[in-house]
């Protein structure tokens, strides 16, 4: 552990408090403000909280991704999800091998597959947003709405058929997938991701499997056919690597869908502005995911070597935890920032990364999150709102997970 002379902080905090879990705002301003390289001593690591510390860490060569540099990493088993990700996903490998990967996965993301895409996106989103037309009564948005469509689109994108029951099934486990990779989750949460992903791996390898035999317009096909000079994807690189992308983009995107409309119906006025200027859409979802994306926690780094951080000494495998929540709201990148603007059209923002390690899906997301919140403005009467007395969470340990989003669209009883 470090001493008291270079690891104690000034202020306290109990980052389990629900409290501060619910709205930890307040606790991140107070981080900025008196200790921006905050000791964590339940984890012997730090958290950052100011804007310009958070963006240079993510490209910093004193830091890297890979977590088999912690001190307190234990390798998982062999065979395990969590051991290839460890050990041979866009985190692990760096330099060389890192830069053919993305090239690699980059071939499913051309212009012309994006196109594709946009096209889908669109087609999925219609699909559950007809049905909540001139509806009445309380619905639960999350569940009919936000966190159907990013697994349908995915499965839709990647050619992985997942129809009918086996539509829920399908995102049910992309969501428990990437819950195990939150960090500071039980383990129970843990077992439950490796269980998941090897009942959603054999659909992909399934599906991998018949686009060697007959390639479709679809993103598996682009990834069978890519190739970098000599270097091509294998079956299970291409199993491993779809899964991780239908596991992420499916809990991050359902979140980012029902935080969209959320913070919409917190702000009326806001809401029947973009209502009637649809070109805002774009930047009105980039300001919902500064304003409410993220919270105290963010992305791990991991020191490689001993080193100072503003006056605080980084030991050599100590964790820093980049707080998105205290980057998005820190009042000298982004003024006045607890106000919801949607004129704001924030830049730069740290939602999906930076540096080589951006986010490859991050313009899928936001394709998805532009669609699904100009098809909402379609279906929400004026007047709904959010039960929020009624919303269901979820507790994964460190981290609370959005479950139902009751909106009471009038007509009916709440």
């Amino acid at each position: 552990m470090s001493s008291a002379s270079d690891s104690s902080a000034p202020i306290e905090i109990d980052l389990t408090d629900p409290a501060i879990k619910k709205d930890p705002w307040p606790t991140l301003r107070r981080l900025r403000e008196e200790d921006p390289i905050h000791y964590l001593d339940f984890m012997d690591g730090w958290l950052v909280t100011r804007y310009d510390d958070v963006k240079a860490l993510h490209v910093d060569p004193r830091v890297t991704g890979d977590q088999r540099v912690w001190q307190h990493y234990k390798p998982p088993a062999e065979g395990t999800f969590q051991h290839w990700i460890d050990n041979y996903g866009l985190m692990a490998v760096s330099g060389k091998d890192h830069a053919r990967q993305r090239h690699l996965l980059a071939h499913g993301f051309t212009p012309r597959g994006v196109a594709r895409m946009d096209a889908q996106i669109r087609e999925v989103v219609k699909h559950y947003a007809e049905p909540l037309k001139g509806r009445s009564g309380v619905i639960d948005i999350m569940k009919e709405f936000t966190t159907p469509i990013p697994a349908a689109v995915i499965s839709t994108i990647t050619g992985v058929a997942a129809d009918g029951v086996a539509q829920e099934r399908f995102s049910r486990l992309s969501q428990e997938v990437v819950q195990g990779f939150f960090g500071f989750v039980s383990d129970e949460v843990i077992e439950r991701s490796e269980r998941s992903y090897i009942e959603l791996a054999s659909w992909v390898r399934e599906t991998v499997r018949k686009r060697r035999e007959n390639p479709e317009e679809d993103l598996i096909s682009d990834l069978v056919e890519a190739r970098h000079g000599e270097h091509k994807f294998s079956d299970e690189d291409i199993v491993a690597q779809v899964s991780a992308l239908v596991a992420a983009g499916s809990e991050t995107t359902a979140t980012g869908g029902v935080l969209s409309i959320m913070t919409l119906l917190d702000h009326p006025e806001a809401l029947e502005e973009v209502r009637r200027d649809r070109s805002l859409i774009p930047q009105t979802v980039h300001e919902i995911l500064r304003l409410a994306f993220g919270g105290i926690f963010g992305t791990r780094r991991f020191a490689v070597d001993d080193f100072e951080l503003k006056g605080r000494k980084i030991r050599k495998g100590q964790m820093l935890v980049l707080s998105l929540g205290g980057a998005s709201h820190d009042p000298a990148r982004y003024p006045d920032p607890e106000r919801f603007d949607v004129h704001r059209n924030p830049q730069d923002l740290l939602t999906f990364g930076s540096g080589a390690h951006y986010c490859l899906g991050a313009n899928l997301a936001k394709g998805e999150l532009y669609c699904m919140v100009d098809a909402a403005l379609d279906f929400l009467p004026p007047g709904a709102r959010v039960l929020k007395e009624q919303i269901e969470v979820q507790s994964l340990g460190m981290f609370d997970r959005t479950m139902t989003c009751p909106v009471d669209f009038g007509g009916g009883a709440s």
